[in-house]
């Protein structure tokens, strides 16, 4: 595991020794749009996704306190769209500690993605309970890649 990225919001961490095209990354705190730490943790990621091949990355919220409403139209209307044409075709989240880190992840993730198969121009996001079941879903997700490669 190498770490690729460090601020008071996120560690991002390269991991595709384990599982190929594939980052961890802890994110905390409360996550505002006009708190640079904040964008900058998120532009790093989008930049790492495009220039280190990253076609999974596993979200550990579980120190996520919460995150604005501007914040979260940024994700919606810059960062998940960007993630995607960057090459990220699966984001799998671990919940948070805190009830309000958890509201903000419903607002930030489709609920009923789970149920969904990944579709071009589309994030998988699935809830995964624990860190080991998040890479058992990542190392399918990426040997899926591989085989429609």
């Amino acid at each position: 595991m190498k770490l690729v990225f460090e601020n008071p919001h996120t560690e991002i961490y390269d991991i595709s020794e384990e599982i190929p095209h594939t980052v961890f990354a802890h994110w905390r705190g409360f996550l505002l749009d006009g708190k640079a730490e904040a964008i900058e943790a998120c532009q790093v990621s989008l930049d790492y996704f495009r220039d280190a091949n990253v076609w999974v990355m596993i979200s550990d919220h579980q120190h996520l306190e919460g995150a604005s409403v501007p914040f979260l139209n940024w994700l919606h209307d810059y960062y998940f769209p960007t993630a995607v044409q960057n090459g990220l075709r699966a984001e799998i989240i671990l919940d948070a500690e805190l009830e309000m880190g958890n509201i903000v992840l419903d607002l930030m993730y489709n609920p009923d993605d789970l149920y969904k198969n990944v579709n071009e121009g589309e994030i998988y996001t699935p809830k995964i309970d624990i860190l080991e079941n998040a890479k058992v879903l990542a190392r399918q997700i990426v040997e899926k890649q591989l085989s429609i490669s």
